[in-house]
């Protein structure tokens, strides 16, 4: 067995395994925001719903520069929300595709024995 031969199998086999954790590390993030985006949404709609009312009361009161600001962190909250609920959605979508695949690839390695 050459030099060559031994080192390309090592660098292969360590590729592999960096790959391997990556991907678990991946899966890992994919679940997390899957599982937590729900709860990052309500809390940006509580934020929003507060600010915005805070707004208004300023507004009201005549502290129109407060309202303006409060107003921006309104805003900002529900944009935030809206994110998070988009990509909980897109990762529950991904968790899906990944099962399938998954499956998949175990019912082509049974094929092949």
């Amino acid at each position: 067995m050459g030099f060559f031969s031994s080192l390309g199998r090592r660098i292969s086999s360590a590729a592999h395994s960096l790959g391997q954790k990556y991907g678990k590390a991946v899966r890992k993030g994919v679940k997390f925001v899957a599982d937590h985006a729900a709860a990052f949404k309500k809390g940006a709609d509580v934020v929003g719903n507060v600010a915005g009312t805070l707004a208004t009361g300023a507004a009201m009161v005549g502290l129109e520069p407060v309202a303006g600001v409060l107003g921006g962190v309104a805003a900002g909250a529900k944009a935030a929300g809206k994110i998070a609920d988009v990509a909980g959605g897109a990762a529950q979508k991904a968790m899906k595709a990944a099962g399938a695949v998954e499956t998949a690839r175990k019912q082509i390695q049974r094929l092949r024995k």
